[in-house]
């Protein structure tokens, strides 16, 4: 745990001389954020996870408050292992307020995938391992500012309901996203912390640096770290685009 909080206190300690014109992201690692994409905005995603795990993700932004999409899930689609082809499932999010003076957060509610971790849930219960799943979340997000950079910070709460519904595991999440100049953003965030703190050795820790080429092309590479296994390393290829 030290270290995690060394690597958060290093982020926030570096100097920086403007705001950058990064934009705002729709996710962070694993976790959404409250923001959303414009009106006739679309974005693909391609993320490939531990055991030859992969999810495909498009969604188009209907307004500048609400986007939908889908997801597709295919665990051991590389390597040696049978392909299995997981349920798709509807992606969207509806910003219920964009942040002003008097309440300077951004929220939102929605339904999207995340990944369970190599462990599975609490005493793998029915969920196989390293499966992506589904379920409804509400999340806030608010720009800081230190040392003449700007930072978003979100925290949320979401579901498992698809493929199985387990009301016990709802969790907690909490990510902070840092602009690095023009290009580069350092992501850090922990989530599956569970709704009444249990089993804190199950909470996934979560490092990642993104390239981000005028908010159209990006490449993220990160490692999710669980206590007592070993890390699990992930990339994810992102495009951007409007109608």
């Amino acid at each position: 745990m030290n270290y995690f909080k060394l690597v958060f206190l290093f982020v926030l300690c570096l100097s920086v001389n403007s705001l950058f014109a990064q934009g705002k992201d729709t996710e962070v690692i694993d976790t959404p954020t409250a923001y959303t994409l414009g009106k006739g905005t679309y974005k693909f995603s391609f993320l490939a996870y531990d055991q030859g795990g992969v999810e495909f993700k498009a969604f188009l932004g209907l307004h500048d408050m609400v986007y939908l999409g889908v997801s597709i899930d295919v665990q051991h689609a590389i390597g040696k292992e049978k392909a299995e082809f997981n349920i798709p499932g509807v992606v969207g999010k509806i910003k219920l307020t964009e942040g002003s003076e008097s309440l300077p957060l951004a929220i939102a509610l929605g339904y999207d995938s995340f990944y369970l971790g190599n462990e599975g849930f609490e005493h793998n219960e029915i969920n196989e391992l390293n499966e992506m799943i589904y379920g409804p979340f509400w999340v806030f997000t608010g720009a800081i500012y230190l040392f003449d950079s700007i930072q978003f910070l979100s925290g949320g709460l979401r579901i498992p309901t698809q493929p199985h519904y387990r009301l016990n595991n709802t969790s907690y999440f909490v990510s902070l996203d840092v602009p690095l100049g023009t290009f580069f953003r350092f992501l850090l965030e922990t989530e599956r912390i569970y709704w009444n703190f249990r089993d804190n050795e199950d909470w996934l820790f979560n490092l990642g640096l993104k390239y981000n080429y005028f908010d159209q092309i990006s490449f993220m590479i990160g490692v999710i770290f669980q206590a007592h296994e070993r890390p699990n390393r992930f990339f994810r290829l992102g495009y951007t685009a409007e109608f």
